[in-house]
Parts: structure tokens; sequence; C-alpha cells
């Protein structure tokens, strides 16, 4: 079975231009029809988005949307969602232990969102997320990843995010050791910033039960990243 899974850092609804509009992201969405996407940067009931942006774009695409609130913000919640095509079996939110290093700004709570869906007949797990930036943050978001991707190693399992780290960087080195990064730990299909991108730090990674096809991103400027794209085919 071939799948297109596909994650955005949608930018709270921004465009390059900082205008905010939700059906900027809907349409990058919608002209690649992925059966799963992971989003980032989704907004609800907040100050200068009073609705549920995961719930919007859930209507403008016709997915199933989840939202994994990681903070308060503005009056409202903040945090990563997901939008299927497939059946939906579970869903949770991970919270990622706060690490503080002095000298460095105060970090931001980070949560991974864990949806289990039915995929070519059997429980897939799709893990989205966004990093932190300060190093401290980095170290423990990995940790936490790494733990949940080993924690039931012959389960099919995708991960997705902005993870703001290049391939290369040592502190990424176990997360990208315990699955197959669809890029092959190439920085080629860059995602940051959208208008003339020169990092890759947007991901999806996967699980030996899948195998990359495809990688590509998309010359947009609906948000401040690129989407990025991947053709998979399950493999069980």
């Amino acid at each position: 079975m071939k799948i297109t899974a596909m994650t955005y850092n949608i930018c709270s609804g921004h465009n390059l231009a900082r205008e905010q509009n939700i059906e900027f992201a809907a349409e990058v969405i919608r002209s690649v029809q992925p059966d799963l996407c992971g989003v980032n940067e989704v907004r609800a009931f907040t100050a200068d988005a009073p609705y549920d942006q995961a719930d919007a774009l859930g209507r403008l695409t016709g997915f199933y949307p989840v939202f994994g609130k990681s903070i308060d913000v503005a009056g409202g919640a903040y945090g990563n969602a997901f939008l299927t095509r497939h059946p939906l079996i579970s869903r949770e939110v991970t919270d990622i232990p706060d690490r503080f290093v002095e000298g460095e700004r105060r970090v931001e709570h980070r949560t991974l969102l864990r949806c289990v869906l039915r995929l070519n007949g059997a429980p897939v797990t799709v893990l989205q997320t966004h990093f932190g930036l300060t190093d401290a943050e980095k170290r423990s978001a990995v940790e936490t990843a790494v733990s949940l991707v080993r924690g039931d190693p012959d389960a099919p399992l995708i991960f997705m995010g902005d993870l703001n780290m290049e391939p290369g960087d040592p502190i990424l080195a176990p997360l990208l050791d315990a699955l197959h990064d669809t890029a092959g730990r190439s920085d080629d299909v860059k995602t940051f910033p959208s208008d003339q991108p020169t990092v890759k730090i947007d991901y999806i990674l996967h699980s030996r039960q899948f195998r990359t096809l495809s990688l590509r991103s998309m010359d947009t400027q609906n948000s401040d990243h690129r989407p990025l794209i991947a053709e998979l085919e399950t493999i069980w």
C-alpha cells in the first residue's frame, strides 16, 4: 500500500507576509491531498485566532482533525495537530520534560501528539511534534521521542514535525539512529524559510515497516516553512 505523509508548520495560519488566514494552510494541504498530515503551531480560541484551527483545517480539507495542546497562550491553546483520512483508534499527548540551563532563554513547554490509526489492516502509530530551540530542550525532546519509539519496536510508526535541528546535529543523532529518515540524512530538501530555504529542520521519519519512495517540498509562502511530503510504501 502506498501512502502520502505530510508535515507542515503553519505559523498559526500566517503566511510569510504575516497575514493570517487558516485558508493559507488549507489551500496547501488540499493541493497535496495526503493520506495523513501533521501540523505544527496550531491555535485554538486565542485572541488572534478565536476559533479551533485544527477543526477549521478539518472542515476545509475533508480530513478528521486531532488537536494536541502544548501550552496556554493569548487566552486559548497552542500546540500540534494531526489530520487523517484513515480510521483513528486513539490519541494522547505526551509531555516533553522542561529543561532549563542558566544563561539560556526560558523554554517553551513542548509535547508529542501520539495518534494510532488503522492503515492497511494494522494499527500504525503517528507521532507529531515541535521541538524546542535550546540545546537542553532538544536533548529532552530527543530522549522522550526515542523512549516512545523504542517502547514497541515491532509496531509500524511514522514520526513527523519541526525539530529545529539540521540533519548533522549530534543532538538529533539518537532519533535518526532509531528510525529511517525519508531524506536519508541529507539536507537537500530544505524547508525554512519558505521564500528561499537554507536549512532542513522539518522531518518525516519511519520504522522499518515502511519504505521511502520519494521526498519533496513545495514552493509556497503560505507559511514561513515549506511543507515536507513523503511517498511511503507499507511492507507488511
